[in-house]
């Protein structure tokens, strides 16, 4: 067998293992996103399909990087080749081996168990970028808005006083001392769909690594918040708890989880009534009753709802369009009738009467 033919062999395992390692890695981030401890087995083959791996990479280029300089890749050194063949077979046998013994590993309880995990014991999660192995990371470090991103809004016709609150916004979510922003205003001004839309910039930007949003309402509902919050952060298992407590306590280690891990997390109360017991929804506070382990971003009516209950650091009112703005926005709703000769004059008649709130 030609050392080509171990080489070939070699990169079709490699790829194979590659695979299964992504695969697994897939469950590996359940398992994290859920707190699970992580079985010594799938610990002890995740670190051996990557030492396996990282091995046979070098090994690969190494044997490239010698055929290319030898002679200009016209002669083969037959020493070279005869190395290169015997480690490559070896490596082969041991790849192949990791990739069966990684068809134990189909779900989720097949490499960890219920039990919460011990503290920054959670494996890496290996990657291959540009041919080099790196440890995935998405800690935000770009500004939290751009001005690519201002542009973008101009373009997508986003108006100027909404992309302006949207600006305040961000400024004060990335300014380190405020721990929880508002947004409060009359019903029907906007508020939900300006969060609608920080949410989707927070997203594309990744100023954090998770936002997540749930509405609040007139009449709370703690079992459905939760749900909300924890379906944003992948957070499973908080169905196996029908206890409201018990899934307040799931959140609560989730988030200071995250924060270990020096993970930037973004919670969205949206449509606040009324003070919310943020310690009952599993929101951890410190000593001093600030917001830890996460940042919130909140809306209301009332602003005294956001200073006095919520412990606002920052809130921003949001006021109805401007005239020039709420007739786009009307022109844009009703399209060409809004030329018709007998629609023109009940316009500003009802511009007059929403008074820019439109919705």
């Amino acid at each position: 067998m030609s050392s080509e033919s171990f080489a070939d062999d070699l990169r079709k395992e490699v790829r194979n293992l590659e695979n299964e390692a992504g695969r697994v890695g897939d469950l590996a981030q359940v398992a994290r996103n859920n707190l699970r401890s992580f079985d010594d087995c799938f610990t002890e083959w995740q670190q051996s399909a990557h030492k396996a791996l990282e091995e046979a990479r070098n090994l690969s280029d190494a044997f490239d990087e010698a055929t290319k300089t030898c002679c200009y890749g016209t002669l083969p050194d037959p020493y070279c080749r005869y190395q290169f063949s015997t480690k490559a077979e070896a490596e082969i046998k041991v790849i192949r081996e990791l990739a069966q013994n990684c068809i134990r590993f189909r779900a989720v309880d097949d490499i960890c168990s219920l039990d919460p995990a011990p503290r920054n014991v959670a494996a890496p999660i290996a990657a291959r970028r540009e041919g080099k192995d790196v440890i995935e990371s998405i800690t935000a470090t770009a500004p939290i808005f751009s001005t690519s991103m201002s542009i973008k809004l101009r373009d997508a016709g986003v108006f100027e006083s909404r992309a302006s609150m949207i600006q305040n916004i961000m400024d004060a979510l990335g300014n380190k001392s405020n721990s929880v922003v508002g947004v409060y205003g009359m019903g029907g001004v906007g508020k939900s769909t300006l969060l609608d839309e920080v949410k989707k910039i927070l997203s594309e930007e990744k100023s954090f690594d998770w936002v997540v949003k749930a509405d609040v309402s007139e009449n709370p509902d703690i079992k459905t918040i939760q749900g909300q919050i924890a379906d944003g952060l992948k957070l499973t298992d908080i169905e196996n708890k029908n206890i409201i407590s018990g899934r307040a306590e799931l959140l609560r280690r989730r988030l200071e989880e995250e924060e270990r891990n020096e993970k930037k997390v973004l919670i969205i109360l949206d449509n606040l009534w009324k003070g919310l017991d943020l310690k009952s929804v599993g929101i951890p506070l410190g000593p001093d009753n600030k917001v830890k382990g996460c940042k919130l971003l909140l809306t209301s009516r009332d602003r005294d709802v956001l200073r006095r209950k919520m412990g606002c650091d920052k809130a921003f009112l949001l006021n109805g369009l401007k005239e020039e703005e709420a007739k786009r926005l009307f022109e844009r709703t009703v399209r060409d009738k809004v030329h018709d000769d007998e629609f023109k004059p009940w316009v500003k008649v009802a511009l007059d009467k929403c008074a820019g709130v439109l919705s």
